[in-house]
């Protein structure tokens, strides 16, 4: 029976498991109590469909390993209300005798390597492989669409070709051959386009679509009249330039009277923070998946991702955009005040009293000044962040758990802190003296 898909109402994710450093890693050390585990941390979100990167690379070391844990992984989000976007391929390097990837991006598997490109004859290693994949999961009731690969245009973007071997263009110093450039991405275009109709002929059931690198490579990659749902990723830097994307997406569903998605969005690398992402695709009822849920051991976790392995989060906004709450920035917003009931001044004279009875001579007990000095340290530290009047990347708290947690500290340390932490205080505060 044909899947029905509602693409407006996605609100999903990027996954890989958090202890992985790729995805051919995810695949060969496959956790289920960690996918349970962290599926359930999308469930509490409220997080509806999870989309993973697949391993041709681990496949073809362990074929029935890697179908069970991917069909594990199907079933398991499936028990907590979440389906499944799996990307078919990441590159086509179906030849034994292809060339290993370098270059920009390391991982196996990313390039489409040239000898595949001239020999679709080659291809029928791919038709096998989504022939097991459809195998293991093609009835799983949590299967929503197949990806077919993943920004395929991107593969050629960083190579150049020379007597028809690859050189790898090392930090965009070198600027490739453009008629060559073009040609090869009309080559992997040509791939794409044929698993396209194999994936649809072999799995009539369930919708395709290509996870575009960009929404303007619709018409360019002659996808379109293809899938069934024109799929885009986009990191636009700002407001404008993410409306101009979402736009151009819009006016591509109407054309082709298809709907749109972007299964790929949210990078703080890329002035793209998650909530304004959130909120303008939300405006748009255009369907998301965030990249990505877990923050783990991967190269991106540094500017992707929302949940740690033990549940806490790396930002309570992005969490706030998800439940569909957006910070004020009108002219209504107001501005907090943490003195209006003079707590500041408490603050401050409790630090004074605090940093004076520290330094006192001999003769006075100093096994609690740590302590004193720490307590002090917090009560400031939280009408600070209560207030948003300091950074939170690494936020005051932060640092005074951190020195509870040491067994030796040293008082001048805590108290130089709690020196500091009261100047910022007072300066935010507009308070002079006390």
């Amino acid at each position: 029976m044909k899947k029905t898909v509602d693409y407006q109402k996605l609100r999903g994710f990027n996954y890989t498991q958090p202890d992985a450093v790729n995805d051919r890693d995810f695949w060969a050390n496959y956790h289920h109590d960690i996918v349970d585990r962290d599926m359930g941390y999308a469930e509490r979100l409220h997080l509806n469909s999870a989309r993973i990167f697949l391993s041709y690379d681990f496949y073809k070391e362990n074929p029935d390993r890697f179908l069970a844990n991917v069909k594990d992984f199907v079933q398991t989000a499936w028990k907590h209300g979440i389906s499944t976007n799996p990307i078919i391929f990441m590159g086509f390097r179906f030849r034994e005798d292809e060339l290993p990837p370098g270059g920009f991006m390391l991982e196996a598997g990313l390039r489409p390597i040239y000898k595949t490109l001239e020999d679709p004859a080659s291809w029928q290693i791919g038709e096998r492989y989504f022939d097991a994949l459809y195998e293991a999961i093609g009835q799983e009731e949590g299967l929503l669409f197949w990806d077919i690969a993943n920004e395929p245009g991107y593969t050629d973007n960083f190579v150049t070709w020379y007597d028809e071997e690859p050189v790898y263009v090392q930090d965009y110093q070198e600027r490739p051959d453009m008629e060559t450039l073009r040609y090869r991405q009309e080559k992997t275009w040509e791939i794409v386009r044929h698993f396209c109709k194999y994936v649809k002929s072999k799995d009539p059931d369930h919708d395709i679509g290509v996870g575009n690198i960009f929404i303007y490579e619709t018409e360019a990659s002659k996808t379109a009249e293809l899938v069934d749902v024109i799929v885009f990723h986009d990191y636009s830097s700002t407001r404008k330039r993410l409306r101009e994307a979402l736009e151009y997406a819009k006016k591509m569903g109407e054309k082709y009277g298809k709907p749109v998605l972007d299964n790929e969005m949210c990078c703080l690398a890329r002035a793209n923070p998650y909530d304004m992402s959130i909120e303008l695709h939300n405006e748009y009822q255009t369907g998301w998946y965030l990249f990505e849920l877990m923050i783990g051991k991967d190269m991106w976790s540094r500017v992707h991702g929302v949940v740690y392995p033990d549940g806490t989060i790396r930002d309570p906004s992005i969490v706030s955009a998800i439940s569909g709450f957006f910070r004020n920035r009108g002219e209504s917003a107001v501005r907090s005040d943490v003195n209006q009931e003079d707590y500041v001044r408490r603050a401050c004279i409790l630090a004074q009293r605090t940093l004076h009875a520290a330094r006192q001579n001999q003769g006075f007990d100093h096994s609690n000044d740590v302590e004193n000095l720490l307590e002090a340290c917090e009560y400031i530290a939280n009408l600070l962040e209560a207030g948003e009047l300091v950074p939170m990347a690494y936020p005051p708290t932060a640092r005074i758990a951190s020195y509870r947690r040491q067994q030796h500290v040293e008082a001048y340390e805590i108290a130089d802190y709690l020196t500091e932490l009261l100047e910022t205080l007072k300066k935010a505060c507009h308070v002079i003296d006390i």
